[in-house]
């Protein structure tokens, strides 16, 4: 059975928890952030996408809609290398595409396989941030319609 990308809901909450404490890289402390801004950041201020597989979240991205933040975009490591992280970058650049905003942003550890899926993609790294992290930015395709997504 293929799996299936589509809108997050708050009732995804833990399985994205799950896929977040997952990763080897940029790991996340449990507790530094709350379900309720997860749910926010999906429902009320961005977007936020699941890939599943049988009722299992195996990645997942989070967009804010006013700041252009690719706020997440997490796969889990077993499930790497099958395409899940592009799907997901694709549909959140699509509709980032739909935002009022010039420019999107990200940040990402400056050692993270991340850096060379994000350059591949279009994103360009414009410095350090904060004190073990790099910050990209690209220009948001609604902006400027000649950018094709990759």
């Amino acid at each position: 059975m293929p799996t299936h990308l589509r809108h997050a809901t708050a009732a995804d909450i833990p399985g994205i928890w799950q896929v977040r404490y997952s990763v080897t890289e940029n790991t996340l402390t449990p507790g530094r952030i709350s379900d309720e801004a997860i749910r926010a950041s999906i429902e009320d201020i961005g977007r936020g996408w699941v890939i599943e597989d049988a009722g299992r979240i195996l990645a997942f991205a989070i967009g804010i809609a006013r700041t252009g933040n690719v706020w997440a975009l997490f796969v889990r490591p077993e499930a790497q290398g099958r395409n899940h992280g592009t799907r997901l970058h694709v549909a959140m650049i699509e509709w980032f595409r739909t935002q009022p905003i010039d420019r999107l942003w990200l940040s990402t550890g400056t050692t993270t396989k991340a850096r060379a899926f994000y350059e591949k993609n279009g994103w360009q790294c414009v410095g350090p941030y904060g004190r073990d992290e790099v910050r990209y930015e690209r220009p948001n395709a609604a902006r400027c319609p000649e950018l094709e997504i990759r």
